[in-house]
């Protein structure tokens, strides 16, 4: 889908994801590898476990990419990660989700907190700056 617009298939929310993905802003995982590889790789990681039936998670991923957009436009910190939990339900299993969609905050690839369902734009920016001030 990436780069592929059409009024009649595509929503508007689904072609400013494919972008942000185009673009490296936000990861798209779908295999336990490269989610390991992230989650233990980075810093600072934001990880927004979804699934493709989910709807409050087609609510909330605009929220979440126009943060990620943000704070990639002010530095790049924290590494922003969306991961099918239909895909890598191990990645999901592995730091208790069990509701989509749940936002994960790693810090050298340990959960340092979490918040189930959807949250406004403010309040995922006010998480984020406090993951950027944690030293754990």
């Amino acid at each position: 889908m990436a780069g592929y617009y059409d009024p009649l298939y595509t929503s508007p929310y689904e072609e400013y994801v494919a972008r942000l993905r185009d673009k490296g802003i936000v990861s798209y995982i779908t295999d336990y590898m490269s989610y390991r590889r992230m989650v233990m790789g980075e810093e600072r990681v934001v990880a927004l476990y979804t699934t493709p039936t989910c709807t409050a998670c087609m609510v909330y991923k605009p929220i979440f990419y126009s943060v990620a957009e943000e704070f990639a436009r002010k530095g790049g910190e924290p590494r922003f990660i969306e991961v099918d939990a239909y895909m890598v339900p191990e990645a999901a299993f592995e730091v208790g989700v069990m509701a989509t969609p749940t936002t994960v905050f790693f810090v050298r690839g340990r959960r340092v907190d979490a918040i189930v369902g959807v949250i406004d734009d403010e309040e995922l920016k006010r998480m984020v700056s406090e993951l950027l001030h944690k030293k754990n």
